[in-house]
């Protein structure tokens, strides 16, 4: 009977083992999946770096239409935020300091609203918005122009910032939520 007891707690002590190597495996084989789609979305923001500011006519929240032109000979701010994003929760007093920072003349700071491409219900955009607080603005994306950027598929990736100089070349691509002196320094 002892040695019946023994081989079963021996067999229960292996199934143990292997649950936890199989759990392991599963755990790495997701952390390894979820590495290299980060690195390929990275690459795909990165890849904007050097190029010219895609051409674009979207409005903002105010009626007011922004294009590649109305910006032109500005450092133009790009930043993309969405609801249900705690990064651009984090973010959004920091992109609120550097649009109240920085000379409009200069810099235009535009936030980029990506929830209706993301098909957010209009109520959880107000709500989100009220809560950012944004004075400077917002426009509404479309699927034409996040693929402009990153592709509309990857639409969920935020906060992403990029930031154009006066001749409309993209000087940075910002993955992530930043900071305000990371922001302030990105634009100077």
């Amino acid at each position: 009977m002892a040695e019946q007891e023994t081989s079963g707690e021996q067999s229960g002590g292996r199934r143990g083992w292997v649950v936890l190597v199989v759990v392991a495996v599963v755990l790495g084989g997701w952390q390894a999946a979820m590495f290299a789609v980060r690195r390929y979305v990275d690459t795909e923001i990165e890849k904007n770096v050097g190029h010219e500011l895609p051409a674009f006519d979207l409005v903002d929240l105010a009626g007011k239409h922004w294009t590649r032109d109305s910006v032109a000979g500005r450092t133009v701010v790009l930043n993309f935020f969405r609801s249900y994003c705690q990064s651009c929760q984090i973010e959004a007093p920091a992109v609120r300091r550097l649009a109240s920072t920085v000379d409009p003349a200069r810099v235009v700071v535009l936030g980029v609203m990506m929830d209706r491409v993301e098909g957010i219900p209009p109520e959880v955009t107000q709500r989100t918005l009220e809560e950012f607080g944004f004075q400077h603005p917002v426009l509404m994306a479309d699927a034409a122009f996040v693929d402009a950027f990153h592709g509309a598929g990857w639409s969920h990736v935020t906060p992403v910032t990029y930031i154009a100089d006066g001749e409309g070349r993209i000087v940075h691509a910002l993955r992530g939520h930043q900071s305000f002196d990371v922001l302030l320094a990105a634009v100077r």
